[in-house]
């Protein structure tokens, strides 16, 4: 009668416990890589962090996706997580980044860098583009992020194809995040025109679509 209590027990208990899953085996000797593209990107743009861990076990294994924006030095922090594919891959979509930043992907023990530079949005509008001799356009536009204060310069291409500065002028603020320009130019010849505005710490110089003035 004892021996079969105790069988019976057994049993009961072997069904009352689930079985334990194995935990994920740690990655093996490999390469973790990582690259943000695009990169240099327009402000409003995207771009996605990707890579690869290779080695044994490289599938299955959790990837953190850290952030140091500018100014750089603050200290890293974790902003998403993934899981590697099968053959090691891994992608991190990021929306819209704002501003510079540097990424660190970790995985394990290891550990890459990566980045992304943001270019300034920069529009480019003319009040004429078949003007007469002499007369005076309008050239206007927006800067965005806003970066009040700042100036942007009015360039023209010469007949080497070099850009040359003609005018410089202050960004003013306006509504939302942007700021707006507004100058003009006596036209005496037919010309291409471009917006540029200058680098600064959390952005790098954007460039305005060309716009060509013919006189006629």
């Amino acid at each position: 009668m004892k021996r079969i209590s105790f069988l019976v027990v057994a049993s009961l208990l072997a069904v009352a416990i689930p079985a334990v899953a194995a935990p994920k085996k740690p990655p093996q000797a490999g390469r973790l890589s990582a690259a943000a593209r695009p990169t240099p990107l327009t402000f409003g743009q995207g771009t996605v962090v990707s890579g690869r861990l290779t080695g044994q076990n490289n599938g299955g294994q959790q990837v953190t996706l850290a952030e140091d924006p500018f100014p750089y030095g603050d200290g890293f922090t974790n902003v998403a997580t993934a899981t590697t594919a099968g053959n090691g891959n891994y992608t991190f979509p990021r929306q819209f980044p704002p501003t510079n930043r540097n990424y660190r992907v970790t995985v394990g023990s290891q550990q890459v860098f990566t980045g992304v530079r943001v270019m300034m949005r920069v529009s480019f509008v003319v009040g004429d583009s078949t003007p007469n001799r002499g007369q005076r356009v309008g050239f206007t536009g927006f800067v965005a992020p806003k970066h009040d204060g700042r100036t942007v310069l009015i360039q023209r291409r010469s007949s080497t194809g070099r850009w040359g500065t003609v005018r410089r002028t202050l960004l003013k603020a306006t509504t939302g995040n942007r700021s707006r320009y507004s100058t003009s130019l006596v036209i005496r010849r037919t010309g291409t025109y471009r917006v540029r505005a200058g680098a600064d710490g959390d952005h790098i110089t954007g460039t305005s679509r060309t716009r060509t003035l013919s006189v006629g």
